[in-house]
C-alpha cells in the first residue's frame, strides 16, 4: 500500500467507521423485536422468552466486564471486527439451525449469549478508535462521539419499527438473516477502510490477565475524574431506566389512558435526543465541558420535576422532547473524558467496566422506582427521581474534579500534530 494510499484510509476512516456503525446499530436494533419474537413462537411459552432475554442481558454485561482486557491486548480494530462477526454469527446461526430442525431451547439461548456475549468490549473498541480517526479527519473529537452517539439514537429510533414490520412482512428468520449480514458488512468496512487502532507490541507475562483487570480497576478509582463521571453517570442510568420504564408506562396506563401514548411519549423524547446530538456534534468543542455538564444536570432534573403535574400528552411529549435534547450531550461528553483520561493501553479494560457498571444500574433503577411507586404514588416518584437527580448533580458541583474536564480538553486540542500510526499488526490486521 502506497503511503498516499494509506494517509487517505486513514482521513476517510472515521466516516467509514460511522456507516459500519449505522448499518451493525439497525441490524441490532431490529433485533431487539425478532429474538423474542422468535422464542415465543418457537417455544410458546413466555417463561422460556423472559429467560432467554435476561441470559443474553445478564452474560453481555459479565463477559463485557471479563473481556475488556482482550480489547487492550488484541487491539481496537481486532475486537471491532471480531465482535461484529462473532455477533452475525449467533444470529444467523438461529434460523439455519431452526431450519434443519436442530435447534432446541439451550442451544438457542447459547446462540443468544453469543449473539450479546462481545456487545460491551466492541462498544468500548469503537469508541477507542473515534480519537485517533477523529483527528486524522480534522474533526473535534466532540463531534466524533456526538455523530457516534446520534447514530445509536437513530437506529434505536427505526430500528425496532423496522424489524416489527420485517417480522410482518418476511419473518423472523429473514430479519435474523439481516441482522447477521448488516454485521458482516460492518466488519469489511473496517477491515477495509479503517487504519486505527491496531495492537501496540506489549509483551505480557503468562497468567496477567487478572492483573489487567485488577489494574483496569486501580486506574479507575485512583483518578478522580473518572470516579466522579463513572459515580454520576452510574446514578443517571438507575434514574433514567426509573423514568423511561416504570414512570412513563404508568402516566400513560393511569393518565393518558393508551398504549399509543406511550409510543409518543418515548418517540417524542428519542426525536428531541437526536436533535440535541447533533446540537452538540456542531458546537460542543465550543462549550465548557463542566459548564454543560452542570447545565445539563440541573436543568434534566427541573424538566423531571414538571412531570409531576401530570401533563396532557401534547404537553407532556414536548416535555420530553426538551428533556431528551438537554440530556443528549451526557453521553458523547462522558466517552470524551474516558477518551482523554484512561491511559491508552488500558483503554478497553476501564471503559467495559464503567459501561457493565452502567448497565447493571438500569435493572436496579427500575426495580426501585417500581418500589417507590408502589410505595409512594406516582407523583410522589416522579418528585423522589427528580430529587435524586438534583443531589447528583449538586455533588459533581461540590467535586473539585469536574473541573478537570476543561483541562483535558483544552491539553487535547492544543495537540496539533496528529499521532503517528502504530506499526504493529496482528495476522487480522494485515492488509
Amino acid at each position: 500500500m502506497t503511503s498516499l494510499g494509506f494517509q487517505r484510509r486513514h482521513r476517510w476512516g472515521i466516516h467509514a467507521l460511522l456507516g459500519a456503525v449505522a448499518v451493525s446499530s439497525l441490524g441490532e436494533a431490529m433485533m431487539v423485536v425478532a429474538v423474542p419474537w422468535f422464542v415465543l413462537k418457537t417455544t410458546g411459552s413466555v417463561a422460556q422468552t423472559g429467560i432467554v432475554v435476561a441470559i443474553g442481558a445478564v452474560t453481555s454485561g459479565v463477559v463485557g466486564f471479563a473481556a475488556g482486557p482482550l480489547v487492550d491486548r488484541w487491539g481496537f480494530r481486532t475486537m471491532a471486527v471480531l465482535a461484529y462477526l462473532i455477533g452475525g454469527l449467533g444470529a444467523a446461526c438461529i434460523p439455519l439451525l431452526y431450519a434443519v430442525d436442530a435447534l432446541d431451547f439451550p442451544t438457542l439461548a447459547l446462540l443468544v449469549v453469543a449473539a450479546n456475549a462481545l456487545d460491551v468490549p466492541g462498544g468500548a473498541a469503537v469508541t477507542g478508535l473515534v480519537p485517533e480517526l477523529s483527528e486524522a479527519a480534522g474533526m473535534p473529537l466532540e463531534r466524533g462521539n456526538a455523530l457516534l452517539t446520534g447514530i445509536h439514537q437513530v437506529a434505536q429510533l427505526c430500528g425496532p419499527p423496522l424489524g416489527g414490520a420485517g417480522v410482518a412482512l418476511l419473518g423472523t428468520h429473514s430479519v435474523l438473516l439481516l441482522d447477521a449480514l448488516a454485521c458482516g458488512l460492518a466488519a469489511a468496512v473496517i477491515l477495509t477502510w479503517v487504519t486505527a487502532g491496531r495492537r501496540t507490541a506489549v509483551k505480557r507475562p503468562a497468567g496477567a490477565y487478572l492483573a489487567d483487570l485488577r489494574s483496569g480497576l486501580r486506574t479507575l478509582r485512583g483518578h478522580r475524574l473518572l470516579r466522579v463521571v463513572a459515580v454520576s453517570g452510574t446514578a443517571f442510568n438507575a434514574l433514567d431506566s426509573g423514568l423511561a420504564g416504570v414512570v412513563l408506562v404508568t402516566y400513560a396506563y393511569q393518565h393518558l389512558g393508551s398504549a399509543a401514548s406511550l409510543g409518543v411519549l418515548l418517540t417524542s423524547f428519542g426525536l428531541g435526543a437526536v436533535a440535541g446530538t447533533v446540537g452538540y456534534a456542531v458546537f460542543g468543542h465550543r462549550v465548557g465541558g463542566r459548564r454543560l455538564y452542570l447545565g445539563t444536570g440541573f436543568t434534566v432534573a427541573a424538566l423531571i420535576a414538571s412531570l409531576t403535574t401530570l401533563p396532557s400528552l401534547p404537553v407532556g411529549a414536548a416535555l420530553l422532547a426538551v428533556l431528551g435534547a438537554v440530556a443528549a450531550p451526557v453521553g458523547p461528553l462522558r466517552t470524551g473524558v474516558l477518551q482523554r483520561s484512561v491511559p491508552r493501553e488500558q483503554y478497553g479494560r476501564v471503559t467495559a467496566a464503567v459501561d457493565t457498571v452502567g448497565l447493571a444500574a438500569v435493572p436496579l433503577g427500575a426495580s426501585l422506582t417500581v418500589a417507590a411507586v408502589g410505595a409512594l404514588g406516582l407523583r410522589p416518584a416522579i418528585g423522589l427521581i427528580a430529587g435524586v437527580y438534583l443531589l447528583v448533580v449538586v455533588g459533581c458541583w461540590a467535586a473539585p474534579a469536574l473541573r478537570d474536564i476543561d483541562r483535558d480538553a483544552a491539553g487535547e486540542r492544543g495537540r496539533t500534530a496528529p499521532s503517528p500510526p502504530m506499526t504493529e499488526l496482528t495476522e487480522l490486521d494485515k492488509p
